[in-house]
């Protein structure tokens, strides 16, 4: 990946990108005089800008002719002058250019504002272009960088899916044209790497209008793979002593209503019972479910911590526009799992499900930052404020106790508590929120959950949250794109496929040769329904497929590749006769005899 640039305001590459966005209005105002204008902003890559073409219909065709005039206003040379003026003077400049949009922004600034605006000037004094905005800018033509046009996008006015749709047109900036080039390069990479492709393409997981967007089917294979990486992540709770529980997939309300959730996901799944009339939901968490396990018996100090583990789904009624692969779904299946303790068993309880967590993560080789998400000021977050400083402060402790690279994130908390949240980076450098360990002070307390201490007294438990992958929709979308589909070899949904060379010609002698090679083949098979691997997860059988077509062996090698098999094994007429496979991997090519194969694919 290009080297990422300090974006925040005032650096160099900022203004640059909040420039080139009015750069790009002024060749757009030139090209599509009734044009009205949204807003332009600076992004991470680069910049973009919302416009009204009205009856004109702006498409990626159109981006060489608008990124051209953009080069030729800069060639002419501008400077960029700043002026505060008085709200009312604004206004008048938004009313009489026609700038319905801008004039709806000013309308929603204080009457006494005092609003500034960038004028584009030409060497001979001349306006290029005006708007308003806070800057900051470059001063000169001569500090601007690379830049190219790429994307165009539909955009509701203010988010809003009721309002006017804008035409988004994106641009990429950097200082030189090196990092330009290597940003598009890097960019085309992660387009070949898009789940969405791969998950077609091997076959994982498809999509059905009938059954509604947001809710991927998986395939055979797509299957194998989430059970492999939904073992894999239990595999470390189990080991610790976590028990498996089920749950029903909904609940009444008055669940949510106690918990506190049902103000806090609006987008909860709701329904009436046609022959109770009992108000039910779709279960939006497994939180509140498990807690009620834990009070359906006295408990004692004796039994904690009491743990418990569930992979399960969960339903979240999400924007239809925001639904996309597996990234985001309203079906979400979370390696959920929960753990009631005392005080004094905080400390051990975090320092398992840390460990884990970076344990599982260099597995997958995704290295790892500890994000701590405490609360804002903001509302809709339960109990006291004594439970969020004391349960901030403990999150603090155990981040530094484990020596963990963290940082604050301030407004990330989940409504009862404060997170660590593991912030993983991918193969391209992106970082995904993924796994997540949570303190709860609050819910045990709106359950009126309780054991018995050791000195006779009723007290009320702490709840720990942990999902080791999080949404395991989520989690496939990023390890398809870290891997590109070339999954490591225990959790591969084909591990091993192996082709045969020569098989079905119709000559007699070649009818002979094609029995010795499948005989051959039999005791290649017979060798891999022996082979059972133990990490990192136990009794994973060897998943293959025997290729026997008659087609051609650069066919079978061709769909072999794209399936990105991670073990290919050629079996011909030599091979049998000299007792072993030709083995082909992703780096290499080598042979191996048949009584070492066992060996061979249980290290690989």
């Amino acid at each position: 990946m290009a080297e990422k640039t300090d974006n925040t305001e005032n650096t160099p590459i900022f203004k640059m990108r909040h420039t080139l966005a009015h750069v790009l209005a002024a060749a757009v105002k030139e090209l599509y005089p009734e044009t009205k204008f949204g807003i332009g902003p600076a992004i991470d890559d680069g910049f973009y800008y919302d416009m009204d073409f009205g009856g004109e219909k702006v498409v990626e065709a159109d981006l060489a002719k608008i990124e051209k005039k953009m080069r030729e206003i800069l060639k002419r040379g501008f400077k960029m002058e700043r002026e505060a003026r008085p709200r009312a003077e604004a206004l008048k400049w938004a009313k009489d250019t026609g700038q319905k949009y801008k004039v709806e922004i000013i309308e929603d600034l204080p009457e006494g504002a005092v609003i500034s605006f960038y004028t584009m000037v030409g060497p001979k004094g001349e306006v290029i272009f005006e708007d308003l905005c806070k800057g900051p800018h470059v001063e000169k033509t001569k500090e601007i960088g690379a830049f190219k046009l790429v994307k165009v996008a539909g955009a509701y006015w203010r988010g809003d899916e009721k309002r006017e749709m804008l035409t988004r047109i994106y641009g990429l900036a950097f200082e030189t044209e090196q990092e330009l080039k290597d940003y598009v390069a890097w960019q085309e990479e992660a387009k070949a790497r898009d789940h969405r492709k791969l998950g077609q393409q091997l076959e994982l997981f498809c999509n059905s209008p009938l059954v509604g967007s947001g809710l991927p089917l998986f395939t055979p294979r797509g299957t194998v793979l989430r059970e492999m990486l939904n073992r894999f992540a239990q595999s470390y709770r189990e080991e610790r002593g976590y028990k498996k529980v089920c749950i029903p997939h909904i609940a009444s309300v008055d669940l949510y209503k106690t918990s506190g959730h049902y103000e806090k996901f609006p987008e909860m799944l709701q329904f009436v019972s046609q022959e109770s009339g009992d108000h039910l939901a779709m279960k939006p968490v497994n939180c509140p479910h498990h807690s009620q396990i834990f009070a359906s018996v006295p408990r004692s100090y004796k039994e904690l911590p009491v743990k418990y583990l569930e992979t399960t789904m969960v339903y979240r009624d999400e924007r239809k526009g925001e639904l996309g692969g597996l990234s985001r779904v309203r079906a979400i299946t979370q390696d959920d799992s929960h753990v009631f303790c005392t005080e004094d068993q905080v400390g051990d309880i975090f320092g398992e499900l840390i460990e884990s967590a970076k344990d599982l993560y260099e597995k997958v080789e995704m290295k790892l930052r500890l994000r701590l998400s405490f609360r804002d000021d903001s509302d809709g977050y339960i109990g006291t404020p004594e439970m969020w400083e004391k349960a901030e402060n403990a999150i603090r402790e155990m981040a530094e106790k484990f020596k963990m690279d963290y940082f604050i994130g301030e407004g990330e908390a989940a409504m009862y508590g404060p997170k660590m949240d593991f912030m993983a980076v991918d193969a391209l450098g992106r970082e995904w929120q993924l796994a997540t360990v949570q303190l709860d002070y609050a819910m045990p307390s709106r359950f009126g959950l309780e054991y018995v201490a050791e000195d006779g007294t009723k007290r009320t438990p702490i709840m720990i949250h942990c999902a080791l992958i999080g949404s395991i929709e989520r989690f496939m979308s990023v390890f398809i794109e870290h891997t590109a589909g070339w999954f490591p070899f225990w959790c591969a949904p084909e591990q091993v496929r192996i082709l045969t060379v020569g098989a079905g010609a119709s000559s007699a002698a070649q009818g002979a040769m094609n029995d010795q090679i499948m005989n051959y083949v039999g005791k290649i098979t017979k060798i891999l329904d022996g082979v059972v691997l133990e990490e990192p997860i136990k009794r994973n059988d060897l998943r293959y497929e025997v290729d026997s077509s008659t087609d051609s062996l650069g066919k079978k090698i061709k769909r072999a590749t794209e399936m990105k098999i991670p073990c290919v094994l050629i079996v011909g007429p030599k091979d049998a006769e000299a007792g072993e496979v030709s083995v082909r991997l992703r780096d290499k090519e080598e042979k191996v005899k048949l009584d070492e194969l066992a060996g061979y694919l249980r290290g690989l």
